[in-house]
């Protein structure tokens, strides 16, 4: 990965391939597309059955959730600074601790919910030493992609982010700076994500910064089409944007009527996924599956075990 100016990060490689030292989650992401399907089956069965109150609906259609406008820093205690509000030198100092070489990070990019500070101390909060829950976070435009859905519910019930390319478009995101540990936690987590590398424009906001390459997840799922083509979050903004936006809810609404029938809505639909997932999966894999446009650009190295 390099950068156009080094005052702050000093330019360096990307890791590729990424260190990642457990020997199962390696299995997992060389897993062909097959295996994949098998894996999530499985998993899907043990799923259980589960209430889904109103919160539980209000927090679905909240997807991608709340995070700072801006860079921000998520401190080992839980906090969370916002780096424009620094004086410059602690910025520069804060920026250089994490984000250079010997800090032995990895640069990810979030596009959904690993870019809101809750989801990531949620995912952290068991780590004992503070470095493994503290996160720099660097906010900016990744070129030439927009930040779609993936055409498959998570457990929670929202449609989660996925890229898909959109030239000419610069969409906001975000770059996490995470240890080793860090990164493997946010792998695992990914579970229906391939991870890889994107070679293309990163440009910090407010910075004469940028990379030509991140490390990212796309969804194994491919990108949720409406009409033929690929939607993009509305919740998150755009320059150029060729995608037609919808809110999570709007989005929800369409893959309930795809999957459920012309009766079904947002609502029905995320209540389906937590009375019976199992159930529901032969349903989305004729519909919302069949109908999605596959992740593919000539700019993805996909990771490959």
């Amino acid at each position: 990965m390099r950068i156009t100016r080094a005052a702050t990060i000093d330019p360096m490689p990307a890791p590729w391939p990424p260190p990642i030292a457990e020997r199962e989650l390696v299995e997992r992401l060389a897993l062909d597309d097959d295996g994949f399907r098998a894996y999530v089956g499985a998993f899907v069965a043990a799923v259980p059955s589960r209430a889904c109150n109103a919160a539980a609906f209000a927090s679905a259609c909240a997807y991608p959730w709340a995070r700072p406008a801006g860079s921000y820093l998520l401190d080992g205690d839980g906090g969370v600074r916002a780096l424009g509000g620094l004086p410059r030198a602690e910025r520069e100092a804060l920026i250089e601790r994490l984000a250079a070489p010997r800090a032995g990070r990895l640069p990810l990019l979030a596009i959904g919910s690993n870019a809101a500070p809750e989801t990531l101390r949620r995912k952290f909060a068991h780590f004992d030493a503070p470095a493994d829950r503290t996160v720099l976070a660097v906010s900016g435009r990744l070129h030439e992609f927009d930040v779609g859905y993936a055409a498959q519910p998570a457990l929670y019930g929202a449609l989660p982010a996925t890229l898909f390319p959109s030239p000419g478009t610069a969409v906001a995101t975000t770059l996490l700076w995470v240890t080793p540990a860090q990164f493997t936690q946010l792998t695992w987590s990914e579970l229906s994500y391939r991870l890889g590398r994107l070679r293309t424009r990163f440009a910090v906001d407010g910075a004469d910064e940028q990379f030509d390459e991140v490390l990212a997840f796309v969804s194994r799922w491919g990108a949720f089409c409406v009409d033929g083509a690929p939607v993009a979050l509305a919740a998150v903004e755009a320059e150029r944007r060729r995608a037609t936006a919808l809110t999570q809810e709007q989005a929800l609404d369409h893959a309930a009527r795809l999957t459920l029938g012309a009766g079904a809505n947002a609502e029905t639909l995320v209540r389906a996924v937590f009375a019976d997932l199992a159930g529901l999966a032969p349903r989305l894999a004729a519909t919302l599956h069949a109908s999605a446009r596959p992740f593919a650009s000539a700019r993805w190295t996909p990771y490959a075990g």
